[in-house]
């Protein structure tokens, strides 16, 4: 499997409105801390994308509504970054 490059709360990420407001976004969804990694294919460094890893205490049934209703609304109120942001769920319990 290839190596992935990851930049962890990369510059980038604090800079770009887009991404605050998609932060706020998962803030209001995941109540866990959330990390952000600019990560991209090392034999392609041009081509990256944003994960954003959020932990949550919720069951499992509980998490994978939460995560429909983030892309949903990742898709409803930020159709540009559907293809350039990830999301990576971590359960706590």
């Amino acid at each position: 499997m290839p190596s992935i490059a990851v930049e962890k709360n990369d510059r980038r990420t604090a800079a770009d409105p887009l991404l605050s407001e998609i932060v706020r976004m998962s803030r209001e969804l995941f109540s866990g801390p959330i990390s952000v990694e600019v990560m991209s294919d090392p034999n392609d460094p041009g081509e990256t994308w944003t994960v954003l890893n959020v932990e949550s205490d919720d069951a499992p049934q509980a998490i994978i509504k939460t995560q429909c209703e983030w892309h949903e609304r990742l898709i409803r109120q930020f159709p540009d970054a559907v293809s350039t942001v990830r999301l990576s769920i971590c359960p706590r319990a």
